[in-house]
């Protein structure tokens, strides 16, 4: 934001302190000065002329042959190419051997010259050639009331501007009159003059049909008025911060923002039918003031009349209901909209403004009739007109927060000793009022400009940045307390990353926001974002396939088919708890094959990747990870693997869910547009985490022989087999593995329509502290069917 130096003296003339003073001073109070720039005033050899003659040039169809008066006993001739130039037009005319600035820095001086053949002897010019302002349209018209010869700097005064960096919870600071308050306290500020209005509320004239978007709207009639060009020091105030002076009316609505903080419009009176309505359930095309169409959807705040939409509220007005020099009669309009409508209007239309900046980060509800008396008494010094009619709808949408201050508290947070008087004067100084003071707690009306301001935190933060984080000294002792070990690694999702790129495979980063239908396509219930900032971007990813398999889309749609790529993020769902929606987090490691398993090499034939490269890469982070014999992956059809870990609990282990192996089903690559096979694991990476541990035990061979044995099951329907290989693993201490090695299915010969299962496993058992004698290993096999039957319902097959 541009603070002009000069305008800041306006509120406060006896209180700016040199430059290098207030930038620190601004510093500071925590409004970052970014830039510091020194408007220079024209060479002293720029001088105000009048134009007596002007002909074409007879060499050049663009160019013009000016005879200027310029306070010498004879007019110059100067060539111009500027198409607004007419004769009897006041111009500054920069003389030979006037010095003037270019662009990006250096200067040049005028030389007399020859431009196809005419001679030149100076050069009349546009405001940007003199570093007044960014206008290069024409060259600059001055006031009647400049004096031709006079040096043209003497119209203008020297001004710094400041670029200062606003936070987005500090829009009290949004104008010179906020930054003002900051310098010399709010009782030092002058304000500006107004003329009283009495606002009446009839509802011919303004009417609000949502006061939620609109919480109150002020309309004030102002007819007869005459638009025309600003004065100069008008115009050189909107200049000064990089504004282009349109015509007083105008001018005037853009003074008042950036001077006092309130966006105003003013409509073409004769343009609107009837009185304006506000209302948000419009829809359809409307032409901003910018020229260009918007679509308008129901929800947005829209300024109507009896008829159609004229503006869009709090962001951009009509361009057909425009003030243009026809205009005699205006509406000028103050008011306060609800920042949430106003931000979610400017993201969803792409459409920001001075007064949309300002809008949905909260400006202050009592300023919208002071904003508007000011404006009023500006317009009728500079556009004559009186007030015909004043209308305000609604009301002053919250009364003064009270917020409670606790001086222990404040010193115990600041790590000082401030006494509760200071605390008081500081806070007083800058608009809070004291309303109660019982020594041990103060309470404070906060003033309606700091709608940041909300609980306790928030004033002891007010009082560190005004007593000076640069004076608030560190402690002499620090007490710090370190664990009695070290958690290696320090932050597992960091230490899973480093693993997956040590797999050959490549991150990716992706946006948690998608569009609904994306997460419709897995069947999961989306948490919906309350204000999302454009369409595609309307809810949290409940899984982070959908955006693996967009990046994998765009990379095939380039070029690039052959990918291993992974990424560690964050995946939202929503929850129901005691019938109030809610949403979870959860992180999650997701990791897709696709295309050629080996890079395209001369020397190695191509081969596609497949569903068991997949289930390796798994097998292989497990293995890493120091899980894959505490882990197992079952089947759960042709196409998905489930995985699951086990952690020890105690006596009980237990067996955790941490997500699948899949290919991904036809349907859903087309929803991608993916014409090729996609491989993907999904796994929680709070479950490898809880059962991940970076000790590593060593277990020696036994010097005994191991027996194997091998069973063959009949499965009840519906069991998995990896059931049947927990439960024998688990019959017996000296089981040290399982295998299947043979599954046979057929139609049972009892049931119509059934199947039956044969599962057929290899143990291995052994004993490290002697030789298994028959009768053991017998005893062993007994209780592996037993649990089998008991538990599972499996049966030894009978051949």
């Amino acid at each position: 934001m541009k603070i002009s130096v000069n305008w800041l003296k306006d509120f406060i003339p006896s209180v700016i302190p040199e430059v290098p003073s207030l930038v620190d001073q601004l510093t500071f109070l925590g409004l970052e000065v970014e830039d510091v720039v020194a408007k220079k005033l024209p060479d002293s050899l720029v001088v105000v002329g009048r134009v007596e003659e002007v002909r074409p040039h007879p060499n050049a169809d663009r160019l013009r042959v000016c005879m200027v008066d310029t306070g010498q006993a004879e007019p110059v001739q100067i060539v111009c190419g500027a198409s607004n130039v007419a004769e009897g037009q006041l111009v500054p005319v920069a003389m030979i051997g006037a010095a003037l600035d270019v662009p990006g820095g250096g200067t040049f001086r005028i030389k007399k010259s020859k431009i196809r053949g005419e001679l030149s002897f100076g050069m009349i010019c546009a405001a940007d050639e003199l570093g007044l302002s960014d206008d290069h349209s024409g060259i600059m018209v001055l006031g009647k009331h400049c004096k031709i010869g006079a040096p043209l700097a003497s119209y203008f005064e020297a001004d710094t501007v400041l670029d200062i960096a606003v936070t987005p919870n500090r829009p009290d600071v949004l104008s010179h009159l906020g930054v003002a308050r900051e310098i010399a306290g709010a009782a030092a500020v002058k304000l500006p003059e107004t003329v009283r209005v009495d606002f009446s509320d009839s509802g011919r004239l303004v009417q609000v049909e949502d006061s939620e978007i609109c919480p109150y709207y002020t309309g004030i009639v102002i007819r007869n008025v005459t638009v025309r060009e600003s004065p100069s020091w008008l115009k050189q105030r909107i200049e000064g911060i990089g504004l282009r002076p349109r015509n007083n009316i105008v001018d005037v609505t853009n003074y008042i923002l950036h001077a006092l903080g309130q966006p105003l419009h003013a409509f073409d009176l004769a343009a609107l039918q009837g009185g304006v309505r506000v209302r948000s359930d419009i829809s359809g095309p409307i032409v901003a003031i910018n020229q260009e169409t918007y679509e308008l959807e129901p929800g947005m705040p829209v300024i109507c009349d009896h008829e159609k939409p004229v503006a869009i509220a709090g962001v951009m007005g009509g361009y057909d209901s425009a003030v243009n020099g026809k205009t005699t009669d205006i509406l000028l309009e103050s008011a306060y909209f609800t920042p949430s409508a106003v931000r979610k209007t400017s993201k969803l239309l792409g459409l920001t403004s001075d007064s949309a900046y300002r809008f949905e980060r909260g400006t202050d509800p009592k300023n919208v009739c002071f904003a508007a008396e000011c404006a009023v008494k500006l317009i009728l010094e500079l556009a004559g007109g009186e007030v015909a009619a004043a209308e305000e709808a609604g009301g002053i949408p919250f009364d003064l927060r009270n917020v409670t201050l606790r001086p222990q508290k404040v010193n115990e947070i600041l790590g000082c000793i401030i006494p509760a008087e200071k605390m008081i004067s500081m806070l007083e100084h800058i608009g809070f009022h004291l309303k109660d003071n019982d020594k041990e707690t103060l309470t404070f009306a906060v003033p309606s400009f700091r709608v940041d301001v909300e609980q306790e935190i928030d004033l002891v933060e007010e009082i560190a940045r005004l007593e000076g984080y640069d004076t608030i000294t560190a402690a002499e002792r620090m007490v710090a307390s370190y664990p009695q070990f070290r958690k290696s690694p320090e932050f597992f999702p960091d230490y899973l990353r480093s693993v997956m790129i040590g797999l050959r495979f490549r991150e990716i980063l992706t946006n948690p926001l998608i569009t609904k239908r994306e997460a419709g396509l897995f069947g999961h219930e989306a948490v919906s974002v309350l204000n999302p900032i454009s369409e595609g971007l309307e809810v949290l990813r409940p899984s982070l396939v959908p955006t693996m398999l967009k990046v994998i889309s765009h990379n095939i749609k380039h070029g690039s088919r052959d990918m291993r790529l992974f990424e560690v993020a964050r995946a939202f769902l929503a929850v129901n708890e005691d019938g109030r929606e809610s949403f979870e987090e959860k992180e999650v490691l997701v990791a897709a094959l696709t295309g050629n398993r080996h890079p395209v090499s001369w020397a190695q034939k191509e081969e596609r990747a497949d569903f068991f490269d997949i289930k390796g890469s798994v097998e292989m982070l497990l293995e890493k990870l120091n899980l894959l014999d505490k882990s197992s992956l079952n089947i759960y059809n042709q196409k998905t693997l489930s995985v699951t870990c086990d952690q020890k609990e105690g006596d009980k282990t237990l067996k955790l869910h941490a997500g699948k192996v899949q290919q991904v089903a036809p349907e859903i690559l087309e929803a991608f547009d993916i014409d090729q096979p996609v491989f993907i694991a999904e796994i929680e990476v709070e479950v490898l985490e809880r059962c991940f541990s970076l000790e590593v035990f060593y277990e020696p061979p036994s010097r005994y022989p191991v027996v194997e044995r091998d069973l063959s099951f009949m499965l009840p329907e519906g069991l998995g087999v990896q059931q049947l290989v927990d439960c024998v693993k688990t019959s017996d201490a000296l089981i040290r593995n399982v295998q299947v090695f043979d599954l046979f299915e057929r139609e049972s010969e009892k049931t119509t329509g059934a199947v039956e299962r044969s599962v057929a496993l290899s143990l291995s058992i052994v004993d490290s502290s002697g030789t298994l004698k028959e009768e053991k290993v017998k005893g062993i096999l007994r209780k592996v069917m037993e649990n089998a039957e008991s538990r599972l319902g499996a049966v030894i097959r009978q051949v």
